[in-house]
């Protein structure tokens, strides 16, 4: 939002200079994103927040100004120079939908001349960036930066049968906007009609065929109140943003609606003649209740850390234009209409912390007298998070909405969750994977220059009736960089795949390894399935065009709510006493015979007092056919009883030999 200085000098007095101006504003929670000098004025570029609408407006800005100061705020003094005719002879005006719109004023000038705006006019728009139209129309634009209410001036002559109706449009109902589009209708969307046909969308911008010209002779003037819900979902809809759209889907103040067309209609008469009739049509079904707040005393000191003065808080109040009264326990306030974003003690709280300085509060945390406890498997999940930190890995955070396309590439469910109202054509979906947001993160990065990575993402995924927990993994580029000491090593299936197995072990969770069922964006040759808790591997080189990596990228997937329902809960057991045995096979194999056909296997021989086995080499050529492989495998042998004998060992490696024999032509290497 632009704020000229000059203009804001007519509303409050400055003692300061424009810098030190800018610093006081943003203490109070108004941010100064850019200061200029241009053409003898200063225009500040304010960061205002969603709740408060009220300083989207030169007046509402010198309320918070006079508020830092303590000084008076002055509103603009006019005179509505009114005809004898009554605007109730010439038009009526109908709210049909008042739970869309709260408020309808409406003023009828007769005789105006269309043209240039005088160069007062002209400059002042100009300096915040405001295009000139006609004197007409940059008189509804002054007044919305002025007063923060915005208006809309009808071609009085175009309207049918001198009629204005506030309803809900027709299903397929058209109108042509100003901008020249033709946009279609439906009935959650509120327009401005005659007696005919919708003359404009309410809130958010006027039709063609009633627009201000240079034929226009009398001019109706709209001044109306729109509840943000509805000027919201009807720009959303119509993807349609306005400066009168943006300020309505915030809220507005209702009881400025009538002050601002007055101030209209007497620019208009100054400006571009005419004859403001008598009387503004103001059809108000249900007036406006103040809202009135309480604020504790004690709560002052437990919630910003440090009691203020009554007489500080009384003074606070005043100056934002509240109305406070004293009780026992502190203060009852009336809150003006303009102030939208206050409701409760803690919004009062805020206006107290801002105005008294929040510089003179202690860095301290309130006292905690409740009670609770932590969400399921909170202490796996940290546990989860710091094994991950241990491994390399960086935490990143994605969004959960995602679109048709990226679902469809990436997406686990055969029908996902579709958002009623989403933001974006963009976001129309809520996530079945987290895929698709870690190979963003990677991509964000690797276009600019970090291209050795290891980001996980633990978050929820979204299917039609239900949601879990997921955890995915990216590892790309380097793992060691090359030094005098160790030669360069890339990451690479064999590494994400220890690290999938590294956290499944320590959640005590086992399962079989397979290629069965992999998702199609992985590598066929470079993937596996562990269990049916995770999937690891390199994604396909198809479902990277964009990034152009030009390394590997692995993957892994991990349904940690099934690890963590699936966990065993171990036993603690003593040491064995008695000494291990190792024993190593060197097999020969097929190459076709993989290694988890070898495990099974084994565990299937069913041997007690084999206590562990692994594998630890390969040799793919060799004193052997080419259609074979030797594999070595480790076996480690234990009894709880006694010491096991050379005899016995023997025994049980011919065992599983004729087992591996018998099962997968496996043979021993010689």
């Amino acid at each position: 939002m632009k704020i000229s200085l000059n203009w804001l000098r007519e509303f409050v007095d400055l003692p300061d200079d424009p810098q030190t101006l800018g610093r006081k504003v943003t203490s109070v929670g108004l941010a100064v994103d850019l200061l200029e000098s241009k053409g003898g004025d200063t225009l500040y570029e304010f960061d205002i927040t969603t709740n408060r609408p009220d300083c989207l407006n030169h007046l509402g800005m010198a309320r918070e100004v006079g508020a830092i100061y303590g000084s008076t705020v002055r509103k603009p003094v006019f005179e509505v120079k009114e005809a004898d005719e009554d605007t109730a002879n010439v038009f009526s005006i109908d709210i049909a939908d008042p739970d869309l719109c709260g408020r309808y004023c409406g003023r009828y000038i007769e005789g105006v001349r269309i043209g240039p705006s005088p160069e007062w006019l002209q400059k002042r728009l100009e300096s915040i960036g405001q295009r000139s139209i006609n004197n007409v129309a940059d008189v509804t634009n002054f007044v919305m930066m002025e007063l923060g209410q915005p208006l809309h001036a009808f071609d009085a002559d175009t309207l049918h049968h001198q009629q204005i109706i506030v309803r809900r449009a027709d299903v397929d109902e058209r109108i042509t906007t100003l901008d020249g589009q033709q946009r279609t209708l439906n009935p959650s969307i509120l327009v401005i009609a005659d007696a005919d046909r919708p003359v404009a969308i309410a809130g958010v911008m006027g039709g063609a065929e009633t627009e201000i010209s240079n034929k226009t002779a009398n001019v109706l003037l709209e001044s109306a109140y729109f509840f943000p819900a509805g000027i919201r979902k009807t720009a959303r809809s119509l993807s349609m943003s306005t400066e009168a759209s943006y300020r309505y889907e915030r809220g507005g103040d209702i009881e400025l609606a009538r002050y601002a067309c007055d101030r209209a209609a007497a620019l208009i008469q100054q400006v571009a003649g005419g004859r403001i009739y008598r009387g503004a049509i103001d059809v108000y079904p249900a007036p406006h209740q103040p809202v009135v707040a309480s604020l504790r005393r004690h709560r002052i000191e437990e919630f910003l850390g440090a009691p203020v003065p009554d007489d500080v808080v009384d003074r606070i109040f005043q100056r934002l234009g509240f109305q406070p009264a004293r009780t026992p326990e502190g203060w009852t306030v009336t809150v003006p209409s303009y102030r939208v974003d206050v409701g409760d003690e803690e919004d009062l709280l805020e206006e107290v912390a801002r105005h008294h300085g929040f510089d003179n509060f202690p860095a301290t945390l309130p006292p905690f007298a409740g009670s609770g406890s932590g969400k399921p498997y909170d202490q796996e999940e940290r546990q989860l998070r710091n094994d991950l930190s241990a491994f390399g890995y960086s935490e990143t955070y994605g969004l959960s909405f995602t679109d048709e396309t990226t679902e469809a590439r990436f997406g686990h469910a055969e029908k996902p969750v579709r958002l009623l109202n989403p933001m974006s054509e963009d976001w129309t979906l809520l996530r079945s994977s987290l895929v698709s947001g870690i190979l963003q993160a990677v991509e964000w990065n690797m276009h600019r220059g970090r291209r050795d990575l290891q980001l996980y993402e633990l978050g929820k995924v979204y299917r039609e009736g239900s949601e879990k927990r997921m955890l995915v993994l990216a590892a790309t580029g380097m793992l060691l960089q090359k030094s005098v000491h160790e030669n360069p090593r890339e990451a690479g299936f064999y590494d994400i795949k220890g690290d999938v197995e590294a956290i499944l072990r320590a959640f005590d969770v086992s399962g079989t390894t397979t290629r069965e069922n992999l998702p199609k964006y992985y590598h066929p040759g470079r993937s596996a399935r562990l269990g049916g808790f995770a999937v690891a591997g390199e994604i396909h080189p198809d479902y990277t065009p964009a990034m152009k990596p030009h390394q590997r990228i692995c993957l892994a997937e991990i349904d940690v709510d099934e690890i963590l329902k699936s966990r065993l809960r171990h036993e603690a057991k003593p040491v064995l006493k008695y000494p291990s045995i190792r024993r190593d096979l060197s097999l020969l194999l097929e190459r076709g015979v993989e290694y988890a056909a070898i495990r099974n296997t084994i565990a299937d021989a069913g041997i007690a007092e084999l206590v562990r086995f692994e594998p630890f080499d390969r040799l793919d050529k060799g004193p052997f056919p080419d259609s074979k492989y030797s594999l070595s495998v480790s076996l480690i042998y234990q009894s709880p009883e006694r010491t096991l004998t050379d005899n016995e060992v023997e025994s049980l490696d011919r065992r599983i030999l004729e087992l591996l024999e018998q099962r997968l032509g496996a043979q021993l290497r010689k």
